[in-house]
């Protein structure tokens, strides 16, 4: 078993896929932790890991070989208050013809 350390941003598929080098270790992991699988991780958190082979080292050397730490996560609410963008733009008001 090994014990990792949550990084700032990273989800628990971020983990399983670094450590594990497969999503299918997903379900196996968030028990052994008894975790939801899309429960949010704060940074610091201690995670275990089975010490195993899931099939797909050759993924899990290339994250240590390159020394790669996904984190695909966010916290707190990053998207803004007031939708943006072409959708929500009105023609002369927020989008300028010219």
């Amino acid at each position: 078993m090994i014990q990792i350390t949550v990084l700032y941003n990273q989800t628990l598929q971020d983990i399983v896929i670094r450590y594990c080098g497969t999503i299918e270790a997903l379900v196996q992991i968030a028990i052994l932790n008894n975790i939801s699988i899309t429960q949010g991780l704060v940074p610091g958190q201690l995670i275990q890991i089975p010490n195993k082979d899931f099939g797909n080292q050759e993924l899990v050397n290339y994250f240590n070989t390159n020394k790669i730490q996904p984190a695909c996560g966010f916290v707190g609410n990053s998207l803004p208050d007031t939708p943006t963008g072409i959708d929500y733009m009105i023609i002369g008001t927020d989008f300028i013809v010219e």
